[in-house]
């Protein structure tokens, strides 16, 4: 038993059934119509940011457990697993653009909506998330070589856009605290550091 508990817990099926089993639920909730429409886009919204949120954080959060080896583990394993958290965000956010679009269902309408900063953010987001998840597997990492990993950063900007995408929607405001403010304060070490090396670079130049 406890060889097959490992096998499941280590098993990628496994971890993709954990991390999409909301996603019927919300398809199921959207074609019958069963909820509001705004809390069917507020949950899937939501969903795509923490599993953002989860995968930026898994790193700096290692760093700072690095000398507590109960807590290192479970990280680790996480670490493992980091590229299927972010594809798993996309796929919320895809979720959500999708119930947007069907929602609206005018062309017109959509590329009109794109004047509005709490929308276009939204989809600058959604782009940049795409093409994170696209280049999320062995074939992108061999091809892309060391630039795979500063293609990922984009990452950042994909939270920067999330950020500023719910702060102009302008709802459930506290929630949007709730999540990203661990997020900023896990990668403060990380942005000082930048700082200084940004900085030292100045001085030497």
């Amino acid at each position: 038993m406890p060889t097959l508990a490992k096998h499941l817990l280590n098993s990628p099926i496994a971890t993709w059934i954990v991390l999409f089993m909301p996603a019927p639920a919300l398809l199921a909730d959207f074609v019958g119509q069963n909820r509001y429409y705004a809390e069917i886009m507020y949950e899937s919204g939501l969903l795509a940011t923490q599993m953002m949120i989860l995968a930026l954080a898994i790193t700096p959060a290692m760093r700072l457990c690095r000398n507590w080896p109960a807590m290192l583990k479970p990280l680790r394993w996480l670490q493992k697993r980091r590229r299927y958290v972010g594809v798993a965000s996309f796929g919320y956010g895809l979720l959500h653009t999708i119930f947007y679009i069907r929602q609206t269902g005018d062309a017109g309408l959509i590329f009109l909506d794109l004047e509005e900063i709490s929308l276009a953010t939204g989809w600058i987001a959604f782009i940049t998330l795409l093409a994170l998840a696209v280049t999320s597997n062995d074939f992108s990492v061999r091809r892309l070589g060391r630039l795979w990993k500063r293609v990922q950063m984009a990452a950042y900007l994909a939270a920067l856009f999330t950020l500023l995408h719910w702060w102009f929607i302008g709802q459930f405001l506290d929630q949007m605290l709730f999540w990203f403010i661990p997020l900023v304060l896990l990668q403060l070490p990380r942005l000082t550091q930048t700082i200084k090396l940004i900085r030292s670079g100045g001085t030497d130049a």
